[in-house]
């Protein structure tokens, strides 16, 4: 869950004792602005007690059926459309791809997702929507970039969004994923979750699991992919493989390999929902980031921008990780190009 000022400091106490109370709270902002560090471990502890009140009845699902929240895999004949089923890496790739490997991105294509609006009990979220639509501006006019934008989305709407791209999409291709809202860490089994818009406090059947996540990133085809997630704990995606520095190999050696990237707003933490003019700390960053770019920028060194303009003001350390289970293969990273 994104941090919203104040608002799990009033929530603990609400929730311990009223429900209906609670259901009822708009989250007021920290009179000082965004919180240091020893404030930000105060919040941290409260909302702790906080998560685990408010998602109590969907986590106890999940500790009877850890499969709780997943998503079928889509069997010969059943349609992806709908977002009732996860799309086969073996269906996405159907098509070969004519391309030599090494050479350019044919297409570049952005799906971006971005959440403000939740149902009570869940907060709602006030950058999301500004954030992928800045992003979404810096990408087309920038890096040439074929920008879906998915505002308000709930899990069906998600998941088919994310099958349209594993079936659009071409090995010779450039896939940028973005998701900014909602997230949670099953802290006993290290699971993390996005939560969409309609997703319930009481059954997990509306989450998104970073199983199913590193499934869609798995069909999805191109050699070129990366995931920008701004969310809380959304720093589990990046375990699989951390990367501190860019490969250092040639641009067509990189661009031969399978390419699977997150970059995490935050480590195994919460993360902040304010940061400046209108958008998260993470996201302002990465949108300068983006924009001061040099022609052609490997994704760690757009990271170790980020990570520093993040950690300046804010307790919070973005990641930077490959996706073994998805395909990503030694030597690959993501490559942020200009267009001429």
């Amino acid at each position: 869950m994104k941090m919203r000022r104040l608002f799990w400091l009033a929530l603990a106490s609400a929730i311990l004792t009223s429900t209906a109370q609670a259901q009822m709270m708009r989250p007021p902002a920290f009179m000082g602005g965004i919180p240091g560090k020893a404030q930000f471990q105060a919040i941290q502890m409260q909302r702790h007690q906080a998560r685990t009140l408010l998602y109590r009845e969907a986590l106890e699902e999940l500790r009877k059926n850890p499969a709780a929240a997943d998503v079928p895999e889509c069997q010969p004949g059943q349609s992806p459309d709908g977002g009732q089923c996860l799309v086969k890496a073996a269906q996405a790739a159907e098509t070969p791809s004519a391309a030599t490997p090494g050479a350019p991105p044919r297409r570049r294509f952005a799906v971006l997702v971005g959440n403000n609006r939740y149902a009570v009990p869940i907060p709602s979220l006030e950058t999301p929507i500004a954030d992928v639509e800045s992003i979404a501006e810096v990408l087309r006019s920038r890096f040439g970039y074929q920008v879906r934008i998915v505002k308000d989305a709930g899990k069906a709407k998600t998941i088919e969004a994310l099958n349209q791209i594993a079936a659009d999409a071409k090995p010779d291709d450039s896939v940028l994923l973005l998701y900014a809202g909602h997230g949670y860490l099953m802290d006993d089994v290290k699971m993390g979750y996005w939560i969409p818009v309609d997703a319930s406090v009481k059954t997990a059947k509306g989450w998104i699991s970073n199983s199913d996540i590193s499934k869609l990133l798995a069909a999805i085809p191109a050699r070129q992919l990366i995931l920008i997630s701004d969310s809380c704990y959304s720093g589990t995606l990046t375990k699989e493989q951390k990367l501190v520095q860019g490969a250092q190999m040639k641009v067509e050696d990189i661009l031969k390999q399978r390419s699977v990237l997150v970059l995490s707003s935050g480590d195994d933490e919460p993360v902040s929902d304010e940061g400046k003019g209108g958008h998260s700390i993470f996201a302002w960053n990465l949108i300068k980031t983006l924009q001061a770019t040099g022609s052609l920028t490997p994704g760690a060194k757009v990271w170790s921008a980020v990570r520093t303009g993040v950690t300046k003001e804010y307790p919070q350390q973005p990641q930077y990780g490959a996706v073994i289970s998805a395909g990503h293969t030694e030597g690959g990273d993501f490559l942020f190009q200009q267009v001429n």
